[in-house]
């Protein structure tokens, strides 16, 4: 379980799934990261599965060598 901090400053704990959805919809100030808290606008945090039409678009890298997928 990870623990959240919401909008309304409400501490929760939640699983994988409901962090990323929490994070999508904009309910949550920061969670809390293994050693530190995440502040979501100002730290990096997990990017969402996005859907391209044209295919993947993020490239592939195999040691040295730059593969587009």
């Amino acid at each position: 379980m990870i623990g959240v901090i919401k909008n309304n400053f409400n501490k929760e704990f939640v699983n994988e799934h409901a962090l990323d959805n929490l994070i999508a919809a904009d309910k949550i100030i920061a969670f809390n990261r293994s050693k530190e808290w995440a502040v979501v606008g100002r730290d990096s945090v997990r990017k969402l599965n996005t859907y391209y039409p044209e295919g993947e678009r993020r490239r592939i890298t195999y040691g040295n060598d730059f593969i587009m997928k």
